[in-house]
């Protein structure tokens, strides 16, 4: 790939073209809120808080999904960045039923970190209070839509890395939801390969293990990354 220039909050950077925006603050420890990107899962750009502003285009972009080109002039910290991050963490929290308190996840959640990086102390917008399940089905494994934030790292990692294509989406809007094997119970699903995949890939408290109590779920979500790269290797 050639080698491009481009320009980020001022700083002047060299690098591949064909990669994108994200890839390079990464690269760069330069901060970038996200909540739907992974490493080793195709990007998608669901969760909105990887925007940048790019001289000369007039609409923020997703980071993860917008790719640099030469000469490119890219802002990621202005204030208007920082107010859309804060109004889409905050509608995150209204939206489903999160009680970090009780939460498995509690002190290792993504979401908690981005309401701490967006200085979330109070949310302006009415909560939904939505009537969501708790698919306790599987032998070991629970899924909790109350937590779920619909990034769908979970999907993707189940059919890109794992292969299974046990997870999917159903409905849309507020009734949107992540289903197993075509809306059956995930206990009963005859394409899970119980690989636990999922629950290093989720962001929140919503996919965990049985075992686990409230603030003990720890993840390794570097893991999944860490395993494409291996594979890439043995091609």
């Amino acid at each position: 790939m050639p080698i491009i220039t481009v320009y980020i909050n001022g700083l002047k950077i060299l690098t591949e073209s064909g990669v994108t925006i994200l890839e390079v603050c990464k690269a760069n420890s330069i901060p970038m809120l996200t909540l739907c990107h992974l490493k080793g899962l195709h990007d998608i750009g669901a969760c909105r808080l990887c925007l940048v502003e790019i001289e000369g285009v007039n609409r923020l972009l997703s980071g993860c999904t917008t790719q640099v080109a030469d000469n490119m002039m890219i802002r990621t910290d202005t204030d208007r960045i920082k107010r859309y991050q804060r109004i889409t963490v905050e509608l995150f929290f209204a939206e489903r039923n999160h009680v970090c308190a009780v939460c498995v996840a509690n002190g290792n959640c993504e979401l908690q970190e981005a309401g701490y990086a967006v200085g979330l102390d109070h949310i302006r917008y009415p909560f939904l209070y939505p009537e969501c399940k708790v698919d306790t089905s599987h032998p070991w494994f629970v899924m909790d839509h109350n937590r779920c934030i619909m990034c769908t790292r979970c999907v993707r990692v189940c059919t890109e890395v794992e292969g299974a294509g046990n997870w999917g989406v159903m409905n849309r809007g507020h009734d949107v939801r992540i289903i197993s094997d075509f809306n059956t119970p995930w206990g009963e699903s005859s394409t899970c390969t119980d690989c636990g995949k999922c629950v290093h890939a989720c962001p929140t408290g919503a996919i965990w293990p049985k075992a686990v109590a409230q603030g003990q779920l720890t993840k390794y979500p570097e893991m999944i990354g860490e395993l494409v790269e291996k594979r890439k290797l043995l091609q």
